[in-house]
Parts: C-alpha cells; sequence; structure tokens
C-alpha cells in the first residue's frame, strides 16, 4: 500500500488531490473511491488543489462525475449525492488520519 507521503508526492504531480479514504457509508465509499486514489477532476473541471475541487463542487447537481487514477490508469465514477448522515467525529477524525487527541497518526495507513 502507498505511503500518504508517496501519496501526496503522486498527487503533486498529476495536479490531482490524495484521497486518504473515504467515511464509512458516504456517496464516494459506495462509489468506489478509496485510499490511494487521486482525484482528477469533478464533473469535468480539473482539481489541482481544494480551492478548485471546491469550486466545481459549487455547481454539483444530484450526482457529480469523479476522474480518478488508481494503479496506473485514469477511470471515472459517478457518485450520487445524498442527504443521508453518515458523518460522525470517530468515523471523520480516522479518515483523516487524527488520534483522538488531534495529532496526527502515524503515516502509514493501518
Amino acid at each position: 500500500m502507498i505511503s500518504k507521503s508517496s501519496l501526496s508526492q503522486l498527487a503533486v504531480a498529476l495536479s490531482g488531490l490524495p484521497v486518504y479514504g473515504c467515511l464509512p457509508g458516504s456517496p464516494a465509499e459506495r462509489a468506489g473511491v478509496r485510499y490511494g486514489d487521486v482525484l482528477l477532476s469533478v464533473d469535468g473541471h480539473a482539481t489541482p488543489s481544494w480551492d478548485a475541487y471546491l469550486s466545481a463542487r459549487q455547481h454539483s447537481g444530484a450526482s457529480i462525475r469523479l476522474r480518478l487514477f488508481r494503479d496506473g490508469r485514469e477511470f471515472e465514477v459517478e457518485l450520487r449525492l445524498t442527504d443521508e448522515r453518515y458523518l460522525d467525529m470517530g468515523s471523520l477524525a480516522a479518515t483523516l488520519g487524527l488520534m483522538a487527541n488531534g495529532t496526527a497518526a502515524k503515516d502509514e495507513p493501518q
């Protein structure tokens, strides 16, 4: 499995955003997005930065098309957005790689 630092470097080289994980039950998880992917675009809008991602999402409807890089190839998935509540603080902290005290967890994924 690729380390977080190597994933970050890969994302920079591809002008995309690293995916460090998805919240359990989230639309991204259900669409198959996973740790180690690099997000290249949302609905055809390049995502070289979080600002670009947020800008692209402002124009989203009930679903979005993500272009991802995984295992040496690019592919697209459609992600249906919902109003479901799947977010809890424990899952969020784990996905962001934080421990309970707010410090960063070790570099390698569990």
